[in-house]
Protein backbone atom coordinates (compact mmCIF):
# COMPACT_ATOMS: atom_id res chain seq x y z
CA UNK A 1 0.00 0.00 0.00
CA UNK A 2 2.71 2.42 0.82
CA UNK A 3 4.35 1.50 -2.16
CA UNK A 4 1.67 2.52 -4.62
CA UNK A 5 1.22 5.59 -2.54
CA UNK A 6 4.69 6.21 -3.09
CA UNK A 7 4.50 5.74 -7.14
CA UNK A 8 1.36 8.05 -7.33
CA UNK A 9 2.98 10.34 -5.45
CA UNK A 10 6.29 10.27 -8.12
CA UNK A 11 3.71 10.50 -10.87
CA UNK A 12 2.43 13.79 -10.15
CA UNK A 13 5.44 14.95 -9.07
CA UNK A 14 6.41 14.32 -12.46
CA UNK A 15 3.30 15.79 -13.97
CA UNK A 16 3.97 18.90 -12.37
CA UNK A 17 7.31 19.54 -13.38
CA UNK A 18 6.36 18.73 -17.33
CA UNK A 19 3.25 21.71 -16.67
CA UNK A 20 5.73 23.38 -15.53
CA UNK A 21 8.19 23.24 -18.30
CA UNK A 22 5.74 23.56 -21.03
CA UNK A 23 4.50 26.37 -19.59
CA UNK A 24 7.72 27.67 -19.29
CA UNK A 25 8.89 27.19 -22.80
CA UNK A 26 5.70 28.78 -24.24
CA UNK A 27 6.04 31.72 -22.85
CA UNK A 28 9.97 32.14 -23.64
CA UNK A 29 10.34 34.68 -26.78
CA UNK A 30 10.95 32.28 -30.03
CA UNK A 31 14.65 33.36 -31.21
CA UNK A 32 14.45 36.01 -34.26
CA UNK A 33 15.41 34.78 -37.80
CA UNK A 34 18.41 36.42 -39.14
CA UNK A 35 20.88 36.32 -41.98
CA UNK A 36 24.73 36.26 -40.84
CA UNK A 37 27.95 37.27 -42.59
CA UNK A 38 31.52 37.61 -41.89
CA UNK A 39 33.71 40.72 -41.22
CA UNK A 40 36.13 40.11 -44.05
CA UNK A 41 39.03 42.15 -45.69
CA UNK A 42 38.91 43.49 -49.44
CA UNK A 43 38.56 46.18 -51.68
CA UNK A 44 36.28 48.42 -51.84
CA UNK A 45 35.18 50.81 -55.08
CA UNK A 46 33.10 53.76 -54.74
CA UNK A 47 31.23 54.49 -57.70
CA UNK A 48 28.68 57.46 -59.14
CA UNK A 49 26.39 56.23 -61.66
CA UNK A 50 24.97 58.08 -63.95
CA UNK A 51 22.88 57.52 -67.67
CA UNK A 52 23.89 59.35 -70.80
CA UNK A 53 23.82 59.51 -74.56
CA UNK A 54 26.56 58.42 -76.55
CA UNK A 55 27.92 61.97 -79.01
CA UNK A 56 30.88 62.53 -81.35
CA UNK A 57 33.70 64.06 -79.62
CA UNK A 58 34.38 66.44 -82.13
CA UNK A 59 30.70 67.62 -84.39
CA UNK A 60 30.30 70.26 -86.18
CA UNK A 61 27.45 71.73 -88.12
CA UNK A 62 28.12 73.22 -91.38
CA UNK A 63 25.72 76.62 -91.69
CA UNK A 64 25.27 79.21 -94.35
CA UNK A 65 26.34 83.07 -93.36
CA UNK A 66 24.77 84.23 -96.46
CA UNK A 67 21.32 84.02 -97.80
CA UNK A 68 20.61 82.19 -101.23
CA UNK A 69 19.40 78.59 -102.78
CA UNK A 70 21.08 75.47 -102.80
CA UNK A 71 21.85 74.91 -106.16
CA UNK A 72 23.92 71.60 -105.47
CA UNK A 73 24.32 69.14 -102.26
CA UNK A 74 26.94 66.96 -102.88
CA UNK A 75 26.89 64.85 -100.32
CA UNK A 76 24.33 61.86 -98.35
CA UNK A 77 24.00 60.66 -94.47
CA UNK A 78 26.22 58.07 -94.06
CA UNK A 79 28.79 60.13 -96.43
CA UNK A 80 32.84 59.70 -95.73
CA UNK A 81 34.38 63.30 -96.32
CA UNK A 82 37.61 64.72 -96.03
CA UNK A 83 39.02 68.27 -95.01
CA UNK A 84 38.64 70.45 -97.89
CA UNK A 85 35.94 68.31 -99.45
CA UNK A 86 33.42 70.39 -101.39
CA UNK A 87 29.78 69.52 -99.66
CA UNK A 88 27.53 72.52 -101.45
CA UNK A 89 27.09 75.36 -103.98
CA UNK A 90 24.98 78.14 -103.37
CA UNK A 91 23.14 79.89 -105.72
CA UNK A 92 26.08 82.93 -106.90
CA UNK A 93 24.79 85.12 -109.86
CA UNK A 94 23.65 87.79 -107.86
CA UNK A 95 26.89 87.97 -105.55
CA UNK A 96 28.58 87.70 -109.55
CA UNK A 97 27.21 90.72 -110.82
CA UNK A 98 27.36 92.64 -107.35
CA UNK A 99 31.58 91.66 -107.74
CA UNK A 100 31.87 93.02 -110.82
CA UNK A 101 29.74 95.87 -110.14
CA UNK A 102 32.25 97.02 -107.47
CA UNK A 103 35.05 95.89 -109.59
CA UNK A 104 33.78 98.42 -111.79
CA UNK A 105 33.07 101.10 -109.28
CA UNK A 106 36.65 100.59 -107.45
CA UNK A 107 38.31 101.26 -111.28
CA UNK A 108 36.11 103.89 -111.31
CA UNK A 109 37.53 105.58 -108.24
CA UNK A 110 41.04 104.56 -109.03
CA UNK A 111 41.05 106.80 -112.28
CA UNK A 112 39.43 109.73 -109.81
CA UNK A 113 42.51 109.31 -107.76
CA UNK A 114 44.67 109.37 -110.84
CA UNK A 115 42.85 112.80 -111.93
CA UNK A 116 43.35 114.08 -108.31
CA UNK A 117 46.64 113.54 -108.19
CA UNK A 118 47.27 115.05 -111.63
CA UNK A 119 45.87 118.48 -110.41
CA UNK A 120 47.39 118.29 -107.23
CA UNK A 121 51.21 118.27 -109.34
CA UNK A 122 49.58 121.08 -111.15
CA UNK A 123 48.51 122.94 -108.54
CA UNK A 124 51.93 122.63 -106.40
CA UNK A 125 53.50 123.37 -109.78
CA UNK A 126 51.68 126.89 -109.64
CA UNK A 127 52.35 127.56 -106.46
CA UNK A 128 55.98 127.12 -106.68
CA UNK A 129 55.83 129.66 -109.71
CA UNK A 130 54.73 131.88 -107.71
CA UNK A 131 56.63 131.62 -105.14
CA UNK A 132 59.77 132.79 -106.76
CA UNK A 133 57.77 135.84 -108.45
CA UNK A 134 56.93 137.06 -104.65
CA UNK A 135 60.62 136.55 -104.18
CA UNK A 136 61.16 139.35 -106.84
CA UNK A 137 57.92 141.17 -105.75
CA UNK A 138 56.45 140.93 -109.32
CA UNK A 139 53.40 139.65 -107.37
CA UNK A 140 50.73 140.60 -104.15
CA UNK A 141 50.04 138.52 -100.79
CA UNK A 142 46.89 138.14 -102.12
CA UNK A 143 47.43 136.24 -105.20
CA UNK A 144 50.24 134.16 -103.69
CA UNK A 145 47.38 133.31 -101.28
CA UNK A 146 45.03 132.45 -103.61
CA UNK A 147 47.58 130.00 -105.35
CA UNK A 148 48.14 128.27 -101.58
CA UNK A 149 44.29 127.85 -100.93
CA UNK A 150 44.24 126.47 -104.42
CA UNK A 151 46.76 123.83 -103.93
CA UNK A 152 45.56 123.09 -100.64
CA UNK A 153 42.00 122.29 -101.97
CA UNK A 154 44.36 119.74 -104.61
CA UNK A 155 45.73 117.99 -101.63
CA UNK A 156 42.19 117.76 -99.93
CA UNK A 157 40.73 116.11 -103.16
CA UNK A 158 43.88 114.10 -103.65
CA UNK A 159 43.54 112.87 -100.17
CA UNK A 160 39.70 112.08 -100.11
CA UNK A 161 40.23 110.41 -103.35
CA UNK A 162 42.79 107.80 -101.70
CA UNK A 163 40.34 107.21 -98.76
CA UNK A 164 37.27 106.08 -101.72
CA UNK A 165 39.60 103.80 -103.23
CA UNK A 166 40.09 101.74 -99.32
CA UNK A 167 36.29 102.28 -99.30
CA UNK A 168 35.15 101.29 -102.56
CA UNK A 169 38.53 98.12 -101.95
CA UNK A 170 36.36 96.94 -98.51
CA UNK A 171 33.06 96.96 -100.06
CA UNK A 172 34.70 94.32 -103.62
CA UNK A 173 36.54 92.68 -100.56
CA UNK A 174 33.13 91.55 -99.22
CA UNK A 175 31.70 91.30 -101.96
CA UNK A 176 34.53 88.50 -103.02
CA UNK A 177 33.53 87.11 -99.79
CA UNK A 178 30.53 86.63 -100.04
CA UNK A 179 30.90 84.76 -103.25
CA UNK A 180 33.51 82.52 -101.80
CA UNK A 181 31.01 81.60 -99.46
CA UNK A 182 28.68 80.30 -101.86
CA UNK A 183 30.84 76.65 -101.80
CA UNK A 184 30.75 75.16 -98.76
CA UNK A 185 33.83 72.87 -98.09
CA UNK A 186 34.18 70.44 -95.02
CA UNK A 187 36.28 71.72 -92.41
CA UNK A 188 37.65 68.38 -91.02
CA UNK A 189 37.91 64.45 -91.80
CA UNK A 190 34.78 62.90 -90.77
CA UNK A 191 30.81 61.49 -91.75
CA UNK A 192 28.28 63.40 -92.56
CA UNK A 193 25.82 62.51 -90.19
CA UNK A 194 22.24 64.68 -90.85
CA UNK A 195 21.40 66.62 -93.80
CA UNK A 196 18.88 69.49 -92.68
CA UNK A 197 18.52 71.06 -96.54
CA UNK A 198 17.79 69.87 -99.67
CA UNK A 199 18.79 71.04 -103.37
CA UNK A 200 16.41 73.83 -104.01
CA UNK A 201 15.65 75.22 -100.54
CA UNK A 202 16.76 78.84 -99.38
CA UNK A 203 18.93 78.86 -96.74
CA UNK A 204 19.00 82.21 -94.95
CA UNK A 205 21.99 83.39 -93.17
CA UNK A 206 23.82 86.90 -91.75
CA UNK A 207 26.16 88.05 -89.29
CA UNK A 208 24.10 87.13 -86.46
CA UNK A 209 22.07 84.54 -88.17
CA UNK A 210 23.58 80.93 -89.31
CA UNK A 211 21.35 78.19 -90.95
CA UNK A 212 22.87 74.48 -90.59
CA UNK A 213 22.90 72.99 -93.96
CA UNK A 214 24.14 69.77 -92.54
CA UNK A 215 26.74 68.00 -89.66
CA UNK A 216 30.01 66.08 -89.53
CA UNK A 217 31.25 64.17 -86.59
CA UNK A 218 33.98 62.37 -86.13
CA UNK A 219 33.29 58.72 -85.64
CA UNK A 220 36.59 57.64 -84.02
CA UNK A 221 36.32 59.15 -81.14
CA UNK A 222 33.07 59.32 -78.86
CA UNK A 223 31.60 60.63 -75.42
CA UNK A 224 29.03 60.46 -73.29
CA UNK A 225 27.58 63.33 -71.46
CA UNK A 226 25.63 62.09 -68.28
CA UNK A 227 23.49 63.97 -65.81
CA UNK A 228 24.54 63.68 -62.05
CA UNK A 229 23.00 64.47 -58.76
CA UNK A 230 24.28 67.58 -57.59
CA UNK A 231 25.08 65.15 -53.76
CA UNK A 232 27.49 63.35 -55.95
CA UNK A 233 29.19 66.33 -58.18
CA UNK A 234 31.78 66.64 -55.17
CA UNK A 235 33.33 63.22 -55.33
CA UNK A 236 34.32 63.60 -58.85
CA UNK A 237 37.37 64.66 -60.54
CA UNK A 238 38.80 64.84 -63.88
CA UNK A 239 40.01 61.89 -65.19
CA UNK A 240 38.65 59.09 -63.20
CA UNK A 241 38.32 56.38 -65.04
CA UNK A 242 34.91 54.96 -65.88
CA UNK A 243 33.01 51.54 -66.58
CA UNK A 244 30.24 52.36 -69.64
CA UNK A 245 27.91 49.89 -70.60
CA UNK A 246 25.61 50.37 -74.00
CA UNK A 247 21.82 49.40 -73.99
CA UNK A 248 22.23 48.13 -77.45
CA UNK A 249 25.21 46.27 -77.05
CA UNK A 250 24.42 43.91 -74.02
CA UNK A 251 26.61 43.10 -71.19
CA UNK A 252 30.58 44.87 -73.05
CA UNK A 253 32.14 47.23 -70.89
CA UNK A 254 33.94 49.92 -72.26
CA UNK A 255 36.66 52.27 -70.55
CA UNK A 256 36.09 55.58 -70.06
CA UNK A 257 37.81 58.88 -68.73
CA UNK A 258 35.96 62.00 -67.17
CA UNK A 259 37.23 65.12 -69.26
CA UNK A 260 34.74 67.67 -68.38
CA UNK A 261 32.51 68.45 -65.18
CA UNK A 262 29.91 71.31 -65.43
CA UNK A 263 29.91 73.84 -63.61
CA UNK A 264 26.58 75.47 -64.30
CA UNK A 265 23.31 73.21 -62.83
CA UNK A 266 20.93 71.50 -65.93
CA UNK A 267 17.62 72.71 -64.31
CA UNK A 268 18.38 75.10 -61.38
CA UNK A 269 15.35 77.28 -62.02
CA UNK A 270 13.04 74.34 -61.47
CA UNK A 271 13.14 73.32 -57.70
CA UNK A 272 10.85 70.65 -58.37
CA UNK A 273 13.51 68.33 -59.74
CA UNK A 274 16.83 67.53 -58.28
CA UNK A 275 19.44 70.00 -58.96
CA UNK A 276 22.10 67.97 -62.02
CA UNK A 277 25.26 68.80 -63.63
CA UNK A 278 26.66 67.44 -67.05
CA UNK A 279 29.44 65.38 -66.72
CA UNK A 280 31.84 64.64 -69.80
CA UNK A 281 33.10 60.97 -70.47
CA UNK A 282 35.43 60.49 -73.50
CA UNK A 283 35.25 56.58 -74.44
CA UNK A 284 38.84 55.19 -74.48
CA UNK A 285 37.74 51.50 -75.84
CA UNK A 286 36.80 51.49 -79.68
CA UNK A 287 33.95 49.66 -81.27
CA UNK A 288 32.71 49.45 -84.73
CA UNK A 289 29.18 48.71 -83.03
CA UNK A 290 28.91 52.03 -81.69
CA UNK A 291 26.59 54.37 -82.77
CA UNK A 292 26.17 58.67 -81.78
CA UNK A 293 22.32 58.57 -79.97
CA UNK A 294 22.55 55.22 -78.47
CA UNK A 295 22.04 54.98 -74.16
CA UNK A 296 24.38 53.90 -71.60
CA UNK A 297 25.15 53.83 -68.28
CA UNK A 298 28.15 55.15 -66.91
CA UNK A 299 30.05 53.76 -63.80
CA UNK A 300 32.43 56.57 -62.54
CA UNK A 301 35.11 54.98 -60.11
CA UNK A 302 35.66 57.80 -57.75
CA UNK A 303 37.43 55.90 -54.99
CA UNK A 304 39.58 52.78 -54.12
CA UNK A 305 40.41 51.15 -51.01
CA UNK A 306 42.55 48.18 -50.85
CA UNK A 307 42.82 45.55 -47.63
CA UNK A 308 40.36 47.27 -45.56
CA UNK A 309 38.18 45.32 -42.88
CA UNK A 310 34.26 45.51 -44.40
CA UNK A 311 30.50 43.99 -44.18
CA UNK A 312 27.53 44.07 -46.49
CA UNK A 313 26.32 48.11 -45.58
CA UNK A 314 22.79 46.50 -45.17
CA UNK A 315 24.19 45.24 -41.70
CA UNK A 316 24.35 48.88 -40.71
CA UNK A 317 21.87 49.92 -38.40
CA UNK A 318 22.00 53.65 -37.09
CA UNK A 319 20.10 53.78 -33.99
CA UNK A 320 19.39 57.21 -32.25
CA UNK A 321 21.55 57.49 -28.82
CA UNK A 322 19.50 57.00 -25.38
CA UNK A 323 21.27 59.55 -23.56
CA UNK A 324 21.15 58.66 -19.78
CA UNK A 325 21.39 61.82 -18.57
CA UNK A 326 18.92 63.60 -20.98
CA UNK A 327 21.25 65.69 -22.36
CA UNK A 328 19.96 66.21 -26.20
CA UNK A 329 22.37 67.31 -28.42
CA UNK A 330 22.83 70.57 -30.13
CA UNK A 331 20.85 71.66 -32.82
CA UNK A 332 23.99 72.44 -34.94
CA UNK A 333 25.35 68.74 -34.17
CA UNK A 334 22.73 67.19 -34.48
CA UNK A 335 24.63 63.85 -36.12
CA UNK A 336 25.26 62.88 -32.05
CA UNK A 337 21.76 61.95 -31.88
CA UNK A 338 22.61 58.34 -33.59
CA UNK A 339 25.63 56.02 -33.10
CA UNK A 340 26.02 53.12 -35.89
CA UNK A 341 25.82 49.77 -34.62
CA UNK A 342 26.98 46.08 -35.84
CA UNK A 343 25.08 43.43 -34.25
CA UNK A 344 27.72 40.77 -33.61
CA UNK A 345 27.05 36.80 -33.12
CA UNK A 346 28.32 35.43 -29.92
CA UNK A 347 27.59 32.80 -27.12
CA UNK A 348 26.37 29.92 -29.26
CA UNK A 349 23.75 27.50 -27.70
CA UNK A 350 23.07 24.88 -29.76
CA UNK A 351 21.98 26.19 -33.16
CA UNK A 352 21.11 29.69 -31.44
CA UNK A 353 23.46 32.79 -30.51
CA UNK A 354 22.80 35.68 -28.61
CA UNK A 355 23.44 39.38 -29.84
CA UNK A 356 26.32 41.87 -28.94
CA UNK A 357 25.14 45.51 -30.54
CA UNK A 358 28.65 46.94 -31.15
CA UNK A 359 29.48 50.58 -31.68
CA UNK A 360 31.30 50.86 -34.67
CA UNK A 361 32.81 53.57 -37.42
CA UNK A 362 33.39 53.47 -40.38
CA UNK A 363 35.03 54.77 -43.79
CA UNK A 364 34.48 54.81 -47.61
CA UNK A 365 31.56 52.58 -48.74
CA UNK A 366 29.56 51.86 -52.17
CA UNK A 367 26.50 50.20 -52.93
CA UNK A 368 27.13 46.86 -51.54
CA UNK A 369 29.97 47.06 -48.42
CA UNK A 370 31.06 49.94 -45.79
CA UNK A 371 34.58 50.05 -44.17
CA UNK A 372 34.77 49.38 -40.56
CA UNK A 373 37.58 51.33 -39.04
CA UNK A 374 37.08 50.79 -35.48
CA UNK A 375 34.85 47.99 -33.74
CA UNK A 376 35.16 44.87 -35.29
CA UNK A 377 37.47 42.14 -36.44
CA UNK A 378 38.47 40.09 -39.30
CA UNK A 379 36.12 37.15 -39.65
CA UNK A 380 33.87 38.61 -36.93
CA UNK A 381 30.44 36.93 -37.90
CA UNK A 382 27.72 39.94 -37.52
CA UNK A 383 23.99 39.73 -38.33
CA UNK A 384 23.52 41.10 -42.48
CA UNK A 385 19.66 40.80 -42.72
CA UNK A 386 17.01 41.59 -42.83
CA UNK A 387 17.01 44.99 -43.14
CA UNK A 388 13.78 45.41 -41.23
CA UNK A 389 15.19 43.29 -38.52
CA UNK A 390 18.26 45.08 -38.16
CA UNK A 391 17.09 48.66 -37.98
CA UNK A 392 13.92 48.37 -35.85
CA UNK A 393 14.19 44.55 -33.70
CA UNK A 394 17.36 43.61 -33.18
CA UNK A 395 18.31 44.69 -29.53
CA UNK A 396 21.65 43.69 -27.56
CA UNK A 397 21.53 40.12 -25.71
CA UNK A 398 18.36 38.93 -28.05
CA UNK A 399 18.32 35.53 -29.27
CA UNK A 400 19.09 34.38 -32.78
CA UNK A 401 18.33 32.20 -35.39
CA UNK A 402 20.42 31.69 -38.78
CA UNK A 403 18.70 31.20 -41.46
CA UNK A 404 21.84 30.15 -43.50
CA UNK A 405 25.25 32.22 -43.88
CA UNK A 406 25.30 34.55 -46.85
CA UNK A 407 28.26 33.66 -49.64
CA UNK A 408 30.86 36.71 -49.66
CA UNK A 409 31.23 38.58 -52.67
Amino acid sequence: MKRKKLIWIISGSLIIAAVSLSVYYSKKPKPVIIEADKAVIRTIVKTVSASGVIEPVKKVNISSSISANIVSLLVKEGQTVKKGDLLARLDRETIIAEVEQQTAALSQQQHSSEAAKLQLKQAQIDYDKKVKLKESDFISDSEIETFKINLDIAKTAYGSSLESIKLQTAYLDQAKDRLSKTSIYSPMDGIVTKLYKEEGEMVTGSQFNTDVILSIADLNAYKVNVDVDENDVPSISLYDSVKVTVDALGDSVFKGIVTEIGNTPLNAANTDVAVEYTVAVNLITKNGSIKPGMTTYAEIITDVVDNVLSVPIQALARRKVEHSDKKEAAAWDKDEEFEDIIFRLKDKNGNNYKVEAVKIKTGISNEKFIEITEGLNENDRIVSGDYKTISKVLKDGMEVKENGEKKNE
